[in-house]
């Protein structure tokens, strides 16, 4: 029997199969390291499109808002020109408003002057007796005013809505007719340019001036219902009857009754 000796491998074999084996885990270590690398790469670029999309998302929302506020800014800015605009019309209307009655005053202020300057000369006939001749009686001057004009004047500003020039018509009106023709009727319209231009308080002193001065007046009854309004207005239920049932009682069968008595159920 033969025995052959174990083979002993050359120190350069072992050097080339050592090196060998050190490349071979070389080369696997360095590709799992790759992989971890690509790994945590992937992992970076998923965060940053992440980061990219919540920017751009706020960035949306932050361009909405700005629109947003955009239209409402632009919104507000038209609807205050458009107030403004209708503001501005409406001052150059009440400019016309005042310069026309502006305009009447002074037409109204001039007729007045007209007529206090136009006078009237009234005589009597001369009285003569048997004994003695004919004597003429003295000269007697009386103002010359169209009191029917001037209420008429008044009324028309009245109709028209002019109420602070039609109360000043009336108020001339009472002032200058010595003959007291128109001063109840004028006295009583005064109360109506008050009341419309929404002035209770001093319209109701003109009316409580009516059944004052004229208590057996034409307008009384039309005084006593305006003063029931008012202070039904002004939910004074007290006074309103008071007043009113003095009404029913001056003025059984007149309208002003009848309405006071439907006001009241």
């Amino acid at each position: 029997m033969i025995i052959k000796a174990p083979r002993v491998l050359q120190p350069t074999t072992l050097l080339l199969a050592g090196g060998l084996f050190c490349s071979s885990v070389f080369f696997s270590g360095c590709a799992q390291m790759t992989v971890l690398r690509t790994q945590e790469i992937r992992k970076v670029g998923d965060e940053v499109d992440a980061t990219r999309k919540e920017v751009a998302d706020l960035q949306k929302a932050i361009d909405e808002l700005n629109l947003k506020q955009g239209g409402s800014t632009s919104r507000m800015r038209a609807d205050l020109t458009a107030l403004l605009t209708d503001l501005q019309a409406q001052i150059s209307s009440l400019h016309a408003e005042i310069d026309e009655t502006q305009h009447r005053l002074t037409q109204l202020n001039q007729k007045l002057d007209k007529l206090d300057q136009r006078k009237v000369i009234v005589s009597t006939p001369a009285t003569a007796d048997s004994t003695t001749k004919a004597t003429p009686q003295p000269v007697r001057v009386v103002p010359g005013l169209d009191l029917d004009h001037l209420f008429n004047t008044a009324r028309e500003d009245y109709i028209r809505g002019k109420y602070d020039l039609a109360y000043q018509g009336f108020k001339a009106l009472y002032e200058k007719d010595d003959g007291g023709t128109y001063k109840e009727l004028a006295l009583f319209w005064m109360g109506e340019c008050l009341l419309k231009a929404d002035r209770p308080d001093r319209a109701l002193e003109m009316y409580q001036r009516v059944l004052k001065e004229f208590p057996a007046g034409t307008q009384g009854c039309a005084a006593r219902l305006k003063m029931g309004l008012i202070y039904d207005q002004k939910s004074d239920v007290p006074q309103r009857n008071q007043i009113w049932n003095q009404l029913i009682s001056v003025c059984p069968q007149s309208n002003e009754a009848e309405r006071a008595k439907d006001l009241m159920k």
